[in-house]
């Protein structure tokens, strides 16, 4: 099966929560045996080559820039790219495609071009987005003008787009339920945020005194939840015991904004990194203090698979699998568990055994094939048409 498979995000290098998404299902769908014809962004200019995946041939595509007036307009929200279209015309050209995957962000106003050409559409999503723009902290008359503006503008986009999708993923059930009040359940399918186990087999020596948070800090939920840790729940008594690493893009500027300082009571920026993972594999323990989000946080998966221990909030481990998280909602009580946090490997163990049966990428692959065989042969399909074997990875 020749899969199109396009993105707004720039993969490469797997950095982040949103490109980490976009590299699996790649790499996913080409696991199955397809031939993947991946039309992705590459704003980093990554070396592709270092990033060659077997039965993936890729295309890049410039992001389309909107100037401010059109923003406001919300052209962004409907205007489709003609760069983009005269790729989706060379690749159609080239390959007998027979279905399209478009992962992310507002771009179903793509899906009729493959429609009106007899190509099924499955349509993914990371999260659902009105439900965090609804939380968006708004101080003012203006940004709560603002917000109202986005809210309406996103939920007009998925009612008009959406439904022209064969087939929607969510990554999780509030996702799902959300979706499905303008999606007939049917078409609605369940595939988490996942990872591939052999890819976090690292079994770094562990450093007692450190914790590490990794995230987009340019974010607001990520930005909001590091300004509440540390305006109210880290204090010296913290700081004697434990060193904190602040591990993702823009994550020195966050931490200046908050406290003024590069460096502030033994917490440390360390930027934008190509890999996350040798971090978290080393630390003693991750913090994930979120406030705001939706979805299955990525952030949290990667530190079950590599078996540390989380501490975090209930909304920083919203939607993930697992009764082995130390779970503090108030600044008194995650001060509390980190204080007696003592690093227990039992726990990392449990987390690893908890992300295998839920969140691997074996797993999610049977899934999204499952989910290839409903879009081209309806109800029945999981059952009877598409086989296709494995391919190592």
């Amino acid at each position: 099966m020749n899969i199109l498979f396009y993105t707004d995000i720039s993969p490469f290098p797997a950095n982040g929560g949103e490109k980490i998404r976009s590299y699996y299902l790649i790499k996913a769908l080409a696991r199955l045996g397809h031939q993947v014809i991946a039309l992705i962004q590459n704003e980093e200019n990554a070396d592709l080559a270092n990033y060659q995946i077997p039965n993936v041939v890729y295309y890049t595509h410039p992001k389309k820039h909107f100037d401010l007036l059109d923003r406001i307009a919300g052209k962004n929200y409907f205007q489709r790219s003609n760069k983009v279209l005269q790729l989706f015309n060379e690749v159609c050209e080239k390959y007998t495609i027979d279905v399209a995957v478009l992962d992310y962000g507002y771009i179903g106003h793509y899906i009729q071009y493959f429609n009106s050409r007899g190509i099924e559409v499955v349509l993914g999503t990371h999260n659902a987005q009105p439900m965090i723009t609804a939380q968006v902290p708004a101080s003012n008359l203006f940004a709560k003008l603002r917000r109202f503006q986005l809210l309406t503008l996103e939920k007009l986009h998925e009612r008009m787009y959406f439904k022209k999708a064969a087939a929607l993923l969510v990554v999780s059930e509030d996702d799902r339920k959300y979706h499905e009040k303008f999606i007939p359940k049917e078409r609605v399918f369940f595939v988490p945020n996942f990872l591939d186990e052999k890819e976090y087999a690292l079994t770094g020596q562990k450093q007692p005194k450190v914790l590490v948070m990794t995230a987009n800090f340019g974010q607001y939920m990520n930005f909001q939840g590091l300004k509440w840790f540390i305006e109210k729940v880290w204090d010296d008594e913290l700081a004697n015991r434990y060193d904190i690493w602040l591990v993702g893009r823009r994550s020195k500027e966050a931490l200046k904004q908050i406290t003024g300082a590069e460096s502030f009571k033994n917490i440390t920026a360390l930027g934008k990194v190509d890999d996350v993972k040798w971090y978290i594999s080393v630390a003693n323990g991750v913090i994930i203090p979120l406030l705001h989000g939706s979805g299955t946080r990525l952030k949290c998966l990667e530190a079950m698979a590599l078996r540390t221990p989380i501490m975090a909030t209930s909304k920083g481990v919203e939607g993930v699998a697992s009764k082995n998280f130390i779970i503090a909602d108030t600044p008194e009580e995650f001060k509390k568990v980190i204080l007696s946090f003592n690093g227990d490997a039992a726990i990392g163990e449990a987390l690893r055994a908890d992300f295998m049966r839920e969140y691997s990428a074996d797993v999610n692959t049977q899934r999204l094939q499952q989910v290839l065989n409903y879009t081209l042969y309806g109800q029945g399909g999981t059952k009877v048409k598409v086989k296709s074997e494995m391919v190592n990875s």
